[in-house]
């Protein structure tokens, strides 16, 4: 799926997740202690999803997924099938550290969505090199930023100063 590209060649984010964005389940097994029931007392059930009985709900959880794919295609331009996989596992990271640091439960949550987030920057890197070498991408990507080289001084440059 190409990416339309807009103004000073930015890519064009669709309205609608591409199929690889990640649902809640797929976000929630990176914060599983988040999806505890927490409106029925004594109950200490992990749901492995998010929904109306969590903090957050299903509905805030999907709203911090929604943000979290748009970064993913926008350093990586399209992105092949292959690498599917890959682009679901960094949105999903980076939507489980945006929800940990958004409802954050202890003061250890910060450091954990440090955390995850490391965990997103490692994987995209990844993504964007798996992506490129399988003819996704759009030529911008990061990894193809220009490398400048300059002549080497000459031995009288001192004297010029």
């Amino acid at each position: 799926m190409p990416v339309p590209m807009g103004g000073d060649d930015l890519p064009i984010i669709p309205d609608e997740a591409p199929v690889w964005a990640p649902e809640l389940a797929t976000v929630a097994d990176h914060v599983p202690y988040m999806t505890v029931d927490t409106v029925t007392p004594g109950v200490q059930e992990y749901l492995g999803t998010f929904n109306h009985r969590t903090t957050p709900t299903g509905e805030q959880a999907q709203r911090l997924i929604d943000g979290a794919w748009p970064s993913v295609l926008a350093a990586t331009g399209a992105i092949v099938e292959q690498v599917w996989p890959l682009a679901r596992s960094v949105a999903a990271l980076r939507a489980a550290a945006a929800i940990v640091r958004a409802y954050p439960r202890d003061d250890g949550d910060l450091a954990r969505a440090a955390a995850l987030d490391a965990a997103a920057d490692a994987d995209l890197r990844r993504l964007i090199a798996a992506n490129d070498a399988a003819g996704g991408g759009d030529g911008n990507s990061v990894d193809l930023l220009p490398v400048y080289a300059f002549p080497p001084p000459v031995p009288w440059g001192d004297n010029l100063l």
